[in-house]
């Protein structure tokens, strides 16, 4: 088992910011605990840790609030990122894919009715829009969606080896940067293995993948929030 504290004390190892044999300071120690909260974000917006993801079911409403707190009308606790919605139509116990619109182009008679749209309302809140045809249908809805991760100092991360490895290189980069007197020889080591790791990461979860029967869509796709540059 690996700790918060275990993995940030061994990403600044890598560095050679911190010898194994000496303790990590308190201020580094928080600085790396600020690092990774932000890389436990980005990465879960960009699919990497899929253990990390739920779903809830709901009848659709052409506005309807998804997410944390008394003002959302579907609970989805700790939702960071809407990823996907499914219908099942009539008489299947089969789910069909929605694509989701960008807000922009949602209104646009370009498109069918099976389709939807978010915005983010608060923190862990989103709005789910829909079409009012769509509405009348009565179908039942499927939201997958990310949830937040959420660890501190001493807690245990349960996840397999792989990705316990891949948050420890991420951090180890990241704290290259935020601490650029690390030899640049180094830095490019990190950012490489780093690089590979999540290539393998997502190598591994494209099989990770809903089967559905075809939708009834076409357009563009909403941008998937997929970056995760925000954070930083």
């Amino acid at each position: 088992m690996t700790t918060v504290r275990e993995l940030i004390t061994e990403a600044f190892n890598r560095t050679n910011l911190v010898p194994r044999k000496r303790d990590l300071p308190s201020d580094m120690f928080t600085s790396g605990l600020i690092l990774f909260k932000g890389l436990l974000q980005e990465y879960s917006i960009k699919d990497y840790v899929v253990a990390y993801q739920n779903e809830v079911d709901f009848f659709p409403q052409e506005n309807i609030l998804v997410g944390d707190g008394e003002a959302a009308d579907v609970s989805a606790p700790k939702i960071v990122c809407p990823k996907s919605v499914l219908y099942q139509p009539n008489t299947s116990i089969d789910w069909t894919p929605m694509n989701f619109i960008s807000y922009q182009q949602f209104y646009s008679d370009s498109y069918s009715d099976y389709i939807a749209t978010w915005l983010p309302v608060n923190t862990n809140l989103f709005k789910l829009i829909f079409k009012p045809r769509f509405v009348a249908q009565n179908r039942k809805c499927k939201l997958i969606y990310n949830i937040e991760m959420e660890l501190n100092d001493n807690d245990v991360i349960s996840l397999p080896t792989p990705y316990i490895e891949l948050l420890t290189r991420a951090l180890a980069y990241k704290l290259c940067i935020e601490y650029p007197r690390v030899d640049q020889t180094k830095v490019q080591q990190l950012k490489d293995e780093k690089e590979d790791l999540e290539k393998s990461v997502m190598a591994q979860n494209s099989s990770n993948k809903i089967l559905t029967r075809e939708g009834q869509y076409r357009g563009s796709l909403l941008s998937r929030f997929d970056s995760g540059a925000f954070i930083w």
